[in-house]
């Protein structure tokens, strides 16, 4: 390793570390080695910006592998995402031009295409920390988690424009045989998927996302523009989810010299700190601005509050689109390290408010209006339970096999509630009655105990074990008569559901090793019992 990479490394390494430890992404820690390093006047070199090229091109070329041109074409998500881009661009411009009067340094000489610019840059959410959150909570496929990397995948797309647009290449006359790329996408999906080392994986990755933007180049195009394309592409092909897999970690890991290079571009003045801190009290208006489209596309309260809760934050997207601007003179150089600031402090203030999740977007929830039941949008109304005698949450393996049990062994009518989309899609196929509903929503429960009907049964089998618990408390809250039952992997956990009301609880590992032990002995009475 060249010597001039190790103390940039060794620094990167305390400050995610350092960040981690504080349960803040990684990221912020990186943004904050390299401000440490310009602190220290330790002096910038070519290799850093190159690794934050070849990070970013890596991230877009993995944007394009995750393409699903279903999810991001539907109604909500297209007019939330652009709704929002719009509307934020508009207002924050507006706020910033007017502050613009006060005597700070990062001010002076920023016009309205500057303010219009840094207004559009701040209308991106971390795609980075909001997956993390998702994954957390168990929400990746809920609505909530759908219309949130719907909005992101979108705004991605937003991204990737402004640097075509914004790149100052004129194409050369060959450029136009690239419009015959997409052409191509049927082929790529029908050749043969025969990689599965994650090595090679990661190196074809690599090598097709550098490629790409070599060739675009070339061509007098933006590379950006064409690793995206080039991910785009391979898209249909089975092998983009493996691909996407493996390239995650490595884009991961290059993209920490983009933000060393950041950093290293040099600490804010005390103007621009005041700046970044002028850009966090704005991240209300940018909640409030989704809140809004979410409830006009149809949303419920719930589901309203808690997307644009997810989605109030600033991106490291932000970073690279200022970075871009403030090359091509349109903005200060300045505003990229204010920016770098502004998108720390977000995620920050967004991880001490999760700490508080439930307090703060209960008292959201109550502060929207009620809405008529038939004015929301497909999957957000009642549910009628009309005749169920038992509920099953969580429709996986073993939801559906509490499920078939109820209803085979014991007659029951049963009824399934499920938050992945595409889970009550196949269960609806195969016969199962399943309700789309996020058995967490406390509005669920109200709706459940003003029915003229409530079902005997309540059967808690979410792969979460925190959601049952939510669910359970949720339950208890509206001081329903139904007999509760729950699963858990560890004794503590049941134990935990049998204190807060549940009348039975399961321990999954234990019901597992009894079924296991009846089935060995079964078939060693059937091989005893078998002549020689």
């Amino acid at each position: 390793m060249p010597e001039e990479f190790m103390l940039p490394a060794i620094v990167a390494i305390i400050g995610g570390l350092g960040a981690s430890a504080l349960r803040l992404p990684p990221l912020v820690g990186f943004l904050a080695a390299g401000f440490g390093l310009s602190a220290a006047n330790v002096p910038t070199f070519p290799a850093i910006a190159e690794l934050a090229e070849v990070g970013v091109t890596v991230l877009l070329f993995t944007i394009g592998l995750h393409l699903d041109l279903k999810m991001i074409t539907r109604v909500r998500v297209v007019f939330t995402a652009v709704g929002q881009a719009a509307l934020n661009t508009i207002v924050f411009a507006v706020v910033l031009a007017a502050l613009s009067l006060l005597p700070l340094s990062a001010f002076i000489g920023t016009g309205w295409s500057g303010f219009l610019l840094l207004g559009f840059a701040s209308s991106f959410s971390s795609t980075v920390f909001v997956i993390a959150v998702l994954d957390e909570s168990g929400r990746m496929r809920s609505r909530v988690g759908i219309i949130a990397i719907g909005v992101l995948v979108l705004q991605d797309i937003f991204a990737v424009s402004f640097l075509v647009l914004f790149s100052g290449k004129t194409p050369e006359p060959w450029a136009i045989l690239l419009l015959a790329l997409p052409l191509i996408r049927p082929l790529i999906g029908k050749l043969p998927d025969l990689v599965y080392r994650a090595e090679l994986l990661v190196l074809a990755g690599v090598i097709i996302a550098v490629g790409a933007y070599a060739v675009f180049e070339l061509a007098g195009l933006s590379g950006s523009f064409g690793s995206l394309i080039a991910g785009l592409v391979i898209a249909g092909h089975p092998i983009a989810k493996r691909l996407h897999k493996a390239l995650v970690s490595v884009r991961e890991l290059l993209l920490v010299g983009f933000f060393i290079d950041i950093g290293m571009g040099g600490i804010p003045s005390v103007s621009g700190f005041i700046a970044a801190g002028i850009l966090l009290l704005l991240l209300p208006a940018k909640l409030g601005i989704f809140l809004a489209l979410l409830y006009k596309a149809g949303m419920s309260r719930r589901t309203s509050v808690l997307t644009a809760g997810l989605l109030a934050n600033y991106s490291e997207f932000g970073l690279i689109v200022a970075s871009l601007a403030a090359a091509r003179g349109i903005i200060a150089g300045e505003w990229v390290q204010i920016m770098a600031v502004a998108v720390a402090g977000s995620f920050i203030i967004s991880s001490l408010v999760k700490l508080r999740v439930g307090p703060i977007m209960e008292a959201l929830v109550l502060k929207l209006p009620r809405r008529d039941p038939q004015k929301l949008a497909a999957g957000e109304r009642p549910l009628d339970i009309d005749g169920v005698d038992a509920l099953v949450l969580g429709m996986g393996r073993v939801g559906a096999g509490a499920y078939l049990r109820l209803a085979e062994k014991y007659g029951m009518t049963v009824a399934g509630v499920e938050f992945d989309e595409k889970r009550v899609e196949l269960m609806r196929k195969r016969g199962y009655t399943v309700f789309h509903a996020d058995a967490t929503d406390p509005e669920l429960w109200v709706r459940l105990s003003q029915s003229s009907h409530c079902p005997k049964l309540l059967v808690l089998a979410m792969p979460s074990h925190e959601s049952n618990v939510v669910a359970l408390q949720t339950l208890n809250n509206t001081k329903s008569s139904m007999v509760t039952a729950g699963i858990a992997k560890y004794s503590y956990k049941t134990k935990e559901l049998v204190d807060l009301g549940a009348d039975a609880s399961v321990n999954l590992y234990d019901g597992a090793g009894i079924e296991l032990a009846d089935v060995a002995f079964q078939a060693l009475v059937a091989n005893e019992e078998t002549p020689n």
